[in-house]
Formats: C-alpha cells, sequence, structure tokens
C-alpha cells in the first residue's frame, strides 16, 4: 500500500481539485491521509465529508503546528509502505503514483521524483510525458540538489523507511531542504522520471512581494542547521551548502536594511559573515560578485 499525506491549512477553495486528483490514481492500493493542521476556514469540514463518501480516506484534526510537524504526524499514523506528500493548493496528474513506483521499483530504489509543471490559478497546461526514467546516483543528484532542484517533500515517492530517524525542524521556511538532505545523504541515489506528474499551483497572492516578518528568518535557522549537518556527516557537500546560506544572509540583510527593524537577527547574520568571511571568499561554488556583497554585508 501506498499513503498519501496532505498537510492542509486554511485551504477550502483549492481541496477538492487536490483530493479528486488524488482519489483517481490508477494506481489504487493507496490510502489518503489528510492532516487538518488548525484551519479556520471550511477546510476540516471538507476533510471529514470525504472520509465520510470514501473508505480510502483517514482525517486527523491538530492544533496549528506547521506543514513540517504535520507531515511528520502523518507519516507516524500512515500504514503504507511507500509515501508521498502533495500540497493541499496542488493536484497531481492520474498516473504520478503508478509512474514513480514503477520507477522505484525497476531500480530498486527508496526514493523515485518526477518534474513539477507550474502553472497559475484557474489555468491549465498539458503534462508532458515523453521523457525517459533515468538514475540520478550520489554526485548528480547532489549536484542538482544544490541547484535547487528536488528541494520539496512534493513530486516524489518515499519508502517510509527513509524516515527512521529524520529530523523535522520546526522553523517553517525552506523546511523540505533541512529533511530532503538528510534523505539524500542516507540513500545516495533517486530514480528520476522526467514527466509533469505534479502540478504546482501558483496563487496570484504568493507573486505579490511579501513584507518582511520574524518568521523569514526561518530560512537563516534551516540553513545554518544544514551547514552543521554536512560537517557532521558528508563534509565534502558543505561548500555547497555554505554557499546556500551566504546567499540567504546577504538576501535577508539586505531586505531588513537600515530601517532598524529586525536588528538582532540582522546582527547575527553579520556576525556569521565575518567569522566565516576567509571560507566564504575561498569557496568555489560561490560567484565573485556574490563574495564582495558578503563582504560589503559585514560592514
Amino acid at each position: 500500500m501506498l499513503s498519501i499525506i496532505i498537510p492542509i491549512y486554511n485551504s477550502a477553495q483549492y481541496l477538492h481539485r487536490c483530493i479528486d486528483s488524488v482519489l483517481r490514481q490508477t494506481y489504487k492500493d493507496i490510502e489518503l491521509v489528510l492532516i487538518d493542521d488548525g484551519s479556520s476556514d471550511s477546510s476540516a469540514e471538507i476533510c471529514d465529508d470525504y472520509a465520510r463518501k470514501d473508505m480510502r480516506v483517514r482525517v486527523l484534526h491538530q492544533a496549528n503546528q506547521g506543514a513540517s510537524i504535520a507531515r511528520k504526524r502523518g507519516i507516524d499514523v500512515a500504514v503504507g509502505e511507500w509515501l508521498t506528500f502533495v500540497d493541499s493548493d496542488d493536484a497531481v496528474e492520474e498516473d504520478y503514483i503508478e509512474r514513480l513506483y514503477d520507477a522505484a521499483i525497476r531500480y530498486d530504489i527508496k526514493i523515485a521524483a518526477c518534474n513539477q509543471i507550474q502553472h497559475k490559478e484557474g489555468t491549465e497546461i498539458e503534462a508532458d510525458k515523453t521523457g525517459k526514467t533515468v538514475l540520478l546516483k550520489e554526485q548528480e543528484l547532489h549536484k542538482r540538489f544544490f541547484k535547487y532542484q528536488f528541494w520539496g517533500f512534493w513530486g516524489k515517492i518515499y519508502h517510509r523507511s527513509v524516515f527512521e530517524n529524520t529530523y523535522f525542524p520546526k522553523y517553517t521556511i525552506n523546511e523540505d531542504y533541512v529533511v530532503m538532505v538528510q534523505l539524500f545523504n542516507r540513500c545516495k541515489q533517486m530514480a528520476y522520471v522526467p514527466m509533469d506528474l505534479y502540478h504546482y499551483m501558483v496563487h496570484e497572492d504568493s507573486l505579490s512581494h511579501q513584507k518582511l516578518s520574524l518568521r523569514m528568518f526561518d530560512e537563516y535557522h534551516n540553513k545554518r542547521w544544514v551547514v552543521g549537518y554536512y560537517k557532521n556527516n558528508n563534509r565534502q557537500y558543505v561548500h555547497y551548502a555554505e554557499a546556500q546560506l551566504v546567499e540567504t544572509c546577504i538576501k535577508l540583510i539586505g531586505l531588513v536594511g537600515e530601517n532598524g527593524t529586525f536588528e538582532a537577527e540582522k546582527k547575527q547574520m553579520q556576525e556569521y559573515l565575518r567569522k566565516h568571511i576567509v571560507g566564504i571568499m575561498k569557496n568555489p561554488h560561490l560567484l565573485f560578485a556574490l563574495k564582495c556583497m558578503a563582504l560589503k554585508r559585514c560592514l
């Protein structure tokens, strides 16, 4: 059996499309685990209605704790040998699970991933399914990962054993990055199905400028955790992780500016840059322009 886990928070306007796309999968041996993460709209009622109508659907309600903790709870209660995650405002092709499961079995591997097809709410784009499945080995997988590929939980299936002793962060921005680092370091290889099987929906509010908030600094904490993880577990990729942390520091310090807001967070990142500036200047994965910006942000 394969368990599909959907963390849900105030997604009522998208939820029917998401759940319907999961329930019409060509791969039939599934259960759907809906984690209502303290929604204040009608999401909880929609979930309960699906559970009454379809025996494959299970619903858990909890106080709001964020998507990362909601996914962890879904893993804990799921009964499937295999797991996949879908965001509540997205959708999947009807052969999403079948193609990924076939790829995982073919290569006798514990993670398989597909392409996403990104489009705005209300638009339809035909999925490209002409790609040929390949096996990505460790160096190629990490190289692509550190170019911002395969970061999300979604668009993949996992053998449940890969989540044993996995840390799920409390910080809510780039939390997927923290978990995927651990999984890829543990599994080393991944089957890749280069087909558009996952629909990542872009909403108007996500395209607008988001006001700087304390939560945005979660990205710094999560990326710093990843640097420490690689130092302790796989040092050959430390420079990649450090480069991404430096990019985050540069971005967030720039957003803070000199208006006095979030000054403590700004000083923390400046201190990191100052302490590591020699290594930053030697990092082969940072462009010269970024090194200069890091040096400027230290001041």
